[in-house]
């Protein structure tokens, strides 16, 4: 059986049907230089190579500093939620910060169950903070305190600062030092 395959010749520019025993070198020329050369490929891949090498500890870099935020937002929303039961249970909840070593916070849950959040090991609260807070049952603090968690990435450490104010308002601020 003939098999015929198009082929364009570029002499003439016209297409036309050939036996493959017949064509020429015009169209053998159009098979060889279809597809990659090996030095291209290589290229492509050592560029590959390059752009991740950069990129993996900028990625892991991004994950611990999420990590330290996730770790203050719970915070912040635990503060929230102390006092919200607070006010709802006619009652004072006293937030209890332990810093490192222990490196956790405990208050008293809706259900009176202690609530124990152990911080990421990445994430420390700092001496200075303060060792407990007091949400009333109007929902105000019984004194404005702050409460300081720290984590070191790359070469810069990230803190961040929660802060209770007498109204009971608990606001997050973060720092890169």
């Amino acid at each position: 059986m003939i098999r015929l395959r198009r082929c364009e010749k570029p002499v003439r520019g016209v297409t036309m049907f050939v036996n493959e025993a017949q064509e020429g070198p015009e169209c053998r020329r159009q098979r060889v230089d279809a597809g990659f050369s090996l030095v291209e490929i290589l290229v492509v891949l050592a560029l590959i190579g390059v752009v991740i090498a950069i990129g993996i500890p900028l990625v892991n870099e991004q994950v611990r500093i999420s990590e330290a935020r996730s770790a203050a937002d719970q915070m912040a929303g635990h503060l929230r939620a102390a006092r919200m039961i607070a006010v709802s249970h006619h009652k004072d909840i006293v937030v209890t910060v332990r810093v490192d070593p222990d490196n956790d916070y405990s208050y008293e849950g809706t259900y009176g169950d202690t609530k124990l959040i152990k911080m990421p090991a990445r994430v420390k609260i700092k001496t200075g903070s303060a060792a407990s807070i007091t949400f009333r049952s109007d929902g105000s603090a019984l004194a404005s305190s702050t409460v300081t968690t720290e984590s070191l990435v790359s070469s810069a450490t990230e803190r961040w600062t929660l802060s209770v104010t007498t109204v009971g308002f608990v606001s997050v601020a973060h720092v890169r030092v």
